[in-house]
């Protein structure tokens, strides 16, 4: 015997399908106009999505493919990316940033995609990037205070390195390195000439190094020496070695190479802070919506801890 389903189920059983078919239609298949997120007033389609997703993902054939739920918490967080950036874009557009051809082939360099999506992308990166450059440039301040206070707090542990500019010249024995040096303490022979004349082509090369990475024997001939002076003969991995030591910097000037890398450190950390503080601004006053039914992955929520 058939059974057939009262009247009052059938009629539910066909709303719902009703429903179904009316909601499958109103979704585009077309993936440049289905839009799956918004971000303020900045909708975003599938077609851009996939491209930030192909472009941002890595393909390596010889890695162990990441197992299904881990590949959506990655495209989950990538998609939370993507809002954040379409925020700074729409902010960008609405400040008047504008990235001209020329500025958009030199940010491409040589690798310029032919695809028109991809160079979209590059223009939306690029614009982004000028829109985090204008708030550092007027957020972000390095004050002479602040490097002293930073300073004052790190002590450092040795003497700044010095640097200086150093010739060398190899040869076979101690006499022979010996007649020579004799004859460019007396004037008979610059130090040039005499790589020329008794050394190998390549000898009497100047070479700006950090004094403090020589090796320990050669260390301790320098930093007795002056600049212009040129050393006995120092005895190195089997042969023998003049040096001449042309210049080397004073106490300031390395002090204020360690001020410069400090003052670099600290405008870092600003832009960072300064950029952070900007999005969560843009974030507190702008709708962010992920429809999550239209997109072709499981959407993952970021929660602390799990990132």
């Amino acid at each position: 015997m058939t059974r057939v389903a009262p009247p009052s189920s059938r009629t539910s059983l066909l709303a719902i399908a009703a429903c179904l078919a009316i909601a499958s239609a109103c979704t585009p298949a077309d993936p440049a106009k289905r839009i799956v997120a918004e971000a303020g007033d900045r909708p975003v389609t599938l077609a851009q999505l996939q491209t930030y997703l192909d472009a941002s993902l890595l393909h390596d054939a010889s890695a162990e493919a990441p197992s299904p739920a881990d590949l959506d918490r990655v495209k989950s967080r990538l998609l939370d990316d993507y809002l954040d950036e379409e925020l700074q874009l729409g902010e960008a557009i609405r400040r008047g940033v504008v990235v001209t051809e020329q500025e958009l082939t030199d940010y491409l360099g040589g690798e310029a995609p032919a695809d028109t999506a991809r160079r979209d992308l590059a223009h939306r990166e690029l614009m982004i990037q000028k829109l985090r450059e204008s708030i550092v440039r007027a957020g972000v301040h390095v004050e002479e205070a602040q490097v002293d206070t930073w300073l004052a707090a790190h002590p450092e542990s040795e003497p700044a390195p010095l640097h200086g500019s150093i010739r060398t010249l190899r040869f076979a024995s101690f006499p022979e390195a010996e007649r020579v040096r004799r004859e460019i303490t007396s004037g008979k022979l610059s130090f040039l000439e005499a790589g020329v004349s008794y050394a190998d082509a390549s000898a009497g090369t100047p070479r700006d190094i950090d004094l403090s990475t020589l090796p320990a024997r050669l260390a301790e001939v320098v930093g007795k020496m002056k600049p212009g002076e040129v050393s006995a003969p120092v005895p190195f991995e089997s042969s023998v070695l003049l040096l001449l030591l042309e210049s080397i910097d004073d106490p300031g000037a390395a002090q204020a190479r360690r001020r410069e890398r400090v003052r670099s450190a600290i405008a870092l950390d600003l832009s960072q802070t300064a950029t952070e503080s900007f999005l969560r601004d843009l974030r507190g006053k702008s709708r962010v919506v992920v429809h999550e039914k239209l997109l072709p992955f499981h959407y993952v929520a970021d929660t602390p801890g799990t990132s």
